[in-house]
């Protein structure tokens, strides 16, 4: 019996070992005037974006120093986009899209009417859709400044948009539909949940299902027509965004406070539980594994497998999604006022005792 305690007591060491020998490592952190809920991106020159509710749009290059922000008159809640030809485009609750070239240097803006909550993206070389407080999707053509559709919804669309295979937009609102639109304005398909759609994307499987969380604290798997095939229920809301992993997991977060890992028909795999509510969108690491932040003030990196590898600690919640650099590094705002730019050490030895 003593020779197992003793044996047990080295286990125990050597796992602890492992675990203390990843870590989240800070490289930089800078500080904004206000809070942060806008998702970042990087885009394909490895520049950082972020938006924040100081209602400044900043500009970070590959080695994290700031090059450049610029004042809006509005906070900035969306996530900026990347125009195929580099440009980059960012709403604000000012009513106006600003557009920066490739190194973050202001060009010009327009103003299409109503406050823009989410990102556009874009269907052709000339045009951009997004949508405004206005209600509805704004089908707007870059070249000549002007909405030239509008395909509107009972109540405010907020969430991130999907293309389909059809080229169908794939977008939620808060009269609690999912609405398939295509090219024309034209809503082709709809499905009603019994809670907002407030900012979960509709993901489009390979095997063409549609996943999408509901504040009713459903992940809902439809077919191409919007019908129901299967839900998973939560016990709480879902606000971010499903990932897909390269197997077809599907990740998601929910005010309840877990991570859930669902399969493509939504039953559960597997869930981890953090101390907080879930409102950030998990996002895949170069690595393969996942990044998520939680109210509990954490941000995690866990396995495909569910597991903790890693924790940081802001003083904040953490509302905002993490943009992941080329190096592998990443970047996540906090309600402490912070952006955070971090980088996951993997395990380099059995025993970091």
């Amino acid at each position: 019996m003593r020779k197992l305690f003793f044996l047990t007591i080295i286990l125990l060491n050597v796992f602890t070992g492992l675990l203390h020998a990843q870590s989240i490592e800070l490289l930089a952190k800078f500080e904004t005037k206000s809070n942060l809920y806008s998702t970042p991106i990087v885009t394909s020159h490895d520049i950082l974006v972020f938006g924040g509710h100081d209602k400044h749009i900043y500009f970070f290059n590959e080695n994290n120093a700031l090059i450049g922000q610029h004042k809006t008159k509005g906070w900035i809640h969306a996530t900026p986009y990347e125009l195929d030809n580099g440009d980059i485009l960012l709403g604000s609750y000012d009513k106006n899209i600003y557009v920066f070239n490739y190194q973050g240097k202001f060009d010009y803006k327009f103003k299409p009417g109503g406050c823009i909550f989410s990102k556009p993206i874009q269907i052709s070389d000339s045009s951009i859709v997004f949508q405004t407080n206005k209600l509805g999707l704004a089908f707007y053509n870059i070249k000549d400044s002007s909405i030239y559709q509008y395909a509107k919804t009972k109540r405010i669309a907020h969430t991130d948009m999907s293309i389909d295979k059809r080229g169908h937009i794939l977008i939620g609102a808060m009269d609690k539909r999912v609405y398939s639109i295509d090219n024309k304005a034209k809503v082709k398909y709809s499905f009603k949940t019994k809670g907002w759609i407030m900012h979960s994307r509709p993901t489009v499987l390979n095997n063409n299902t549609i996943v999408v969380g509901s504040y009713d604290g459903n992940v809902y798997f439809l077919d191409s027509t919007l019908s129901l095939k299967s839900k998973f229920k939560t016990q709480g809301k879902i606000h971010g965004n499903p990932l897909i992993l390269n197997d077809s997991t599907i990740v998601v977060g929910s005010f309840d406070k877990n991570i859930y890992f669902l399969n493509s028909e939504g039953k559960l795999i597997y869930s981890y539980a953090t101390n907080g509510k879930i409102i950030s969108s998990p996002v895949k690491l170069n690595d393969g594994n996942i990044v998520v932040c939680s109210y509990d003030r954490h941000v995690y990196v866990i396995s495909p497998k569910a597991q903790l590898l890693a924790s940081f600690k802001t003083k904040g919640h953490v509302f905002s999604t993490p943009a992941v650099r080329s190096d592998g590094s990443f970047v996540v705002g906090s309600n402490d006022n912070f952006i955070y730019f971090l980088k996951y050490n993997k395990v380099k030895t059995k025993n970091a005792n």
